[in-house]
């Protein structure tokens, strides 16, 4: 994830955070601070730098990964329909080329509202075997055996979350491991080769680049002894889009190794191994 280091010493970010995959991180971070540069007033005046974040998923099985499609004209044309309201899910965006429980899996969104806040989550899910699939306490995934793929986990995810909920640098932080709880729910257990990587932030406290470089400044946050329903909310909204990107998703052909159908989770496929494992019990 770039920028991270930068994130983690001074505790914001400017810019945006896209999503892609492995081998188009170079394209998407040069894309993006391109766009930076010719949205943002004070690179005329100012000693600008921009460090745009960029997180990455492997869908090598899906994708041509290695023939670098993505190109500084899809990055830019991301950016400029970027807008406000319901999120497109399933494969769509990075989420396109990815895998999830040996499903087809992609980006999901959900949230949550605690008190006058909201939290979100967004997530890249691409991880994940079949035998671990839980769903909302159920252990389904020995009641799901069409079209597996793996015999071992092969694949990451991202989970973003964000809160207009006024919190400092290292109350984030926290929020931000809440997203291990939340794609722990579904079953995975953060396999040998799963890149589980999280961020979150706040919109709350708005301050320009321009008034952050000098003054002192006032600062809004909640107590510690307040976060417990922000967690709880983090935690549901990561453990939701991921159920919610594995149903919005569609069948796939893999291209390594060619010929192999990546399935989506069809509702009623999935309310029937509910059925089954509950009855097992």
């Amino acid at each position: 994830m770039t920028g991270s280091h930068w994130i983690k010493d001074g505790g914001y970010f400017y810019g945006p955070i896209l999503i892609t995959n492995t081998q188009s991180v170079g394209m998407a971070h040069h894309a993006a601070v391109g766009w930076m540069i010719d949205h943002y007033a004070e690179v005329k005046t100012e000693h600008f730098w921009a460090m745009p974040v960029v997180a990455e998923t492997y869908d090598g099985v899906l994708n041509d990964i290695n023939g670098r499609h993505l190109k500084e004209d899809h990055v830019r044309a991301a950016l400029d329909s970027a807008k406000d309201g319901p999120v497109p899910e399933g494969a769509v965006g990075g989420g396109t080329g990815m895998i999830c429980y040996e499903y087809k899996g992609g980006t999901g969104t959900a949230s949550r509202k605690v008190g006058a806040h909201t939290v979100g989550a967004l997530v890249q899910a691409n991880h994940g075997i079949r035998d671990w699939l839980t769903v909302f306490g159920t252990h389904v995934g020995p009641h799901l055996r069409d079209n597996l793929l793996f015999e071992r986990e092969r694949g990451s995810i991202i989970v973003v979350l964000a809160t207009d909920a006024p919190m400092m640098p290292h109350q984030i932080q926290r929020l931000a491991r809440r997203a291990a709880i939340g794609i722990g729910r579904n079953g995975t257990p953060g396999g040998n080769n799963s890149g589980d990587i999280f961020i979150a932030f706040s919109t709350a406290n708005p301050i320009t680049r321009a008034e952050m470089e000098a003054g002192t400044h006032s600062f809004e946050f909640l107590s510690d002894n307040e976060f417990d329903p922000y967690y709880l909310a983090a935690v549901e909204a990561t453990e939701e889009a991921v159920i919610n990107a594995l149903l919005a998703a569609r069948d796939f052909e893999t291209l390594k190794p060619a010929g192999k159908t990546c399935a989506v989770l069809r509702p009623a496929v999935l309310l029937e191994a509910v059925r089954k494992a509950k009855a097992a019990k």
